[in-house]
């Protein structure tokens, strides 16, 4: 590898994203500059930090201690650096192979620059010099004993960048495929959400028999009351009888205590050394826990455990190395998306006939009550979302999310008041309607060059909000419709209470729809096809939808919890509770947001109308 073709190139690749910060405007490059600048310049402070800490604890921390800490320490980096992963599934080589082939640069070292310039990323930024700062301070702390310590660490983030490296190169294999991308992304999304979520189901479990300490703790600590009581009592009479003096008495009640704390003392510590064995056992299994492992089996002053170790991790990052070369080689040679074959055509099937007439698609149809721009706008928009990855990984997250929550509910008692029960159903709409909000607050940027169509047509323009906000409708009706059943049979709610959440439902949409039909009109953003990703992203708009859907999408749906509030207030004043007073008022209050939202549709549809045209600059991806 010629170290000056390196430089160079890394130069270049320094330059292409300084360029490409700059397309977001001078505001957007001079923030990222200054982000980077700050990220670089925390360095020597954070490796600082960490070795003054280092200092402190490390001199009187046993080894199972350091080991612990390694792996919060492993943990956090691995969870930040996947967070970064997810949002570049597929590998994009900053500079790709097919430019290097007419200049005297080999193919290996093209792969190492694109590889070098993969570890460029804020998670290591950070992470690396509060290693190193550890590292040295174990070193300084402990003795020469610890001296592994560097090399296990570079060790793990070889093996670490490399298994993501190889991954990024295995998904770009498989999206080379048209026709296999949109399910890829979706299944690695979703497999991301479950994985970040496992620690919580394992927790749900209760596999190391918590609960059943706790509870057992529980009623142990009754019965100790009862008999410290007891104990007190007959202490009490035996003094005011002087049978005993106050010394004695003091030094039996210290005796019952110390005896009444010890089972509990040898139960804390059985499950100590439980969660021990299995913390250890799962350090020995998982390659992320070697490292945690080698730092203890150094300080005990055992050699073979982190020799295994550094060998293991250097052995699986150079594998993972050495496979990621050989998947971008065969990327680029065509060996992913050639064909054995060209397969023959096929005939176009016929048009489906029912009752001697064609059958109608789903866009050529009519709803009813809505003119035909509004029932076009709706289907076509249905369509879309049903076909499209975000939309896929939009609709599947509320629901895993809702079955983990769910699960929750299994654990709490069965004395939860009827008049708090309706609170989890409005937890339910609120948590799916948040989790469409990415996609509702930038419309038509996911429309991307089919906002032309809606320039040119002649539709009113409060027809195509309307139409907008219709086709998300079903999507977010059903996901609602799936965790209010899962909230029913989990913790059930009056019958009234229940049906209220219907009306509930449209009045907390459609105010959500207002806000959203807002942000869409004035920060648009182009969205990269296949992706939830802004194409150019600036920061100017990134920042105001953040702050609108933190701040004014609470503030929308505030309103919408009057019925409740009002009837439990009633029945604080004494009213029956039977009264369906939440049922009726949530349906008022729905026929009042419905006139609303009406109102205001037709006042969107004017600042539509007069910022169309950038609009589809902005999704088109046409500013300058």
């Amino acid at each position: 590898m010629n170290w000056q073709h390196l430089r160079a190139f890394l130069w270049l690749r320094w330059r292409l994203s300084a360029n490409q910060w700059r397309r977001g405007g001078p505001i957007n490059a001079a923030l990222m500059t200054l982000i980077v600048v700050g990220a670089l310049a925390m360095t020597i402070p954070m490796f600082i930090g960490s070795l003054v800490l280092g200092m402190h604890i490390f001199p009187q921390a046993a080894p199972l201690h350091l080991m612990y800490g390694c792996d919060g320490l492993a943990l956090a980096f691995v969870f930040v650096w996947m967070i970064g992963l997810i949002t570049e599934l597929q590998r994009t080589e900053p500079l790709s192979l097919s430019k290097f082939m007419h200049l005297p640069v080999s193919v290996n070292g093209a792969f190492l620059i694109n590889y070098v310039a993969s570890l460029l990323r804020v998670s290591l930024i950070v992470f690396v010099p509060m290693i190193c700062g550890f590292a040295v301070a174990l070193m300084a702390s402990r003795g020469p004993a610890l001296l592994p310590v560097l090399p296990l660490a570079a060790a793990f983030l070889l093996m670490i960048t490399a298994l993501s490296y190889q991954f990024q190169g295995w998904l770009a294999s498989l999206m080379s495929n048209p026709r296999r991308r949109r399910t890829v992304i979706m299944v690695t999304t979703m497999g991301f959400v479950l994985i970040a979520q496992l620690p919580n189901l394992i927790n749900l479990a209760s596999p190391w028999g918590v609960r059943q300490f706790a509870d057992q703790a529980a009623k142990q600590a009754s019965e100790q009351a009862a008999e410290r009581d007891a104990h007190s009592k007959e202490l009490n009479r035996a003094l005011a009888a002087g049978e005993i003096d106050p010394q004695e008495a003091s030094r039996r009640a210290q005796e019952l205590l110390e005896r009444q704390q010890a089972p509990h003392r040898l139960g804390e510590r059985a499950m100590l050394d439980q969660w021990a064995g299995t913390a250890l056992l799962l350090n020995q299994v998982l390659p992320i826990g070697w490292l945690p492992l080698g730092v203890m089996s150094a300080a005990e002053g055992r050699t073979l455990p982190w020799l295994l170790g550094l060998i293991g991790m250097t052995g699986i990052g150079s594998v993972s190395l050495w496979r990621a070369y050989r998947t971008t080689l065969g990327l680029y040679q065509g060996q992913f998306t050639a064909r054995q074959g060209k397969p023959p055509p096929v005939a176009a099937s016929p048009a489906k006939v029912k009752d001697g007439k064609p059958a109608t698609m789903l866009v050529e149809r009519r709803l009813p009550g809505l003119s035909e721009p509004v029932s076009a706008i709706a289907l076509g928009g249905l369509r879309s979302l049903l076909r499209s990855p975000e939309a896929k990984m939009m609709f599947m997250t509320p629901v895993i999310m809702g079955v983990i929550f769910g699960s929750l509910l299994l654990k709490l008692p069965n004395q939860i008041p009827g008049s708090v029960r309706p609170a989890f159903g409005i937890a339910a709409i609120v948590f799916v309607l948040f989790g469409s909000l990415q996609i509702m607050a930038n419309q038509f940027g996911f429309d991307r060059d089919g906002f032309r169509v809606f320039v040119l047509c002649a539709a009113p323009r409060r027809d195509i909000l309307l139409g907008k906000n219709l086709a998300f409708a079903p999507l977010t009706l059903g996901m609602v419709l799936f965790l209010l059943i899962i909230v029913q049979v989990m913790c059930p709610m009056r019958w009234d209470h229940f049906l209220a959440m219907f009306p509930q439902f449209v009045s907390m949409y459609l105010s959500c729809c207002v806000l959203m039909n807002l942000l869409s009109i004035y920060t648009p953003m182009p969205i990269a096809a296949g992706s939830m990703k802004p194409a150019h992203p600036k920061l100017v708009p990134i920042l105001v939808q953040m702050l609108a859907i933190m701040l004014l999408f609470p503030l929308t749906q505030a309103p919408t919890f009057l019925p409740l509030g009002i009837e439990a207030g009633l029945v604080h004043l004494g009213w029956s509770q039977q009264l369906p007073i939440f049922l009726v008022l949530s349906v008022v209050e729905c026929a009042l947001v419905v006139a609303v939202y009406l109102v205001l549709l037709n006042w969107e549809g004017g600042l539509l109308a007069a910022r169309e045209k950038k609009i589809l600059e902005c999704v088109t991806n046409r500013v300058p």
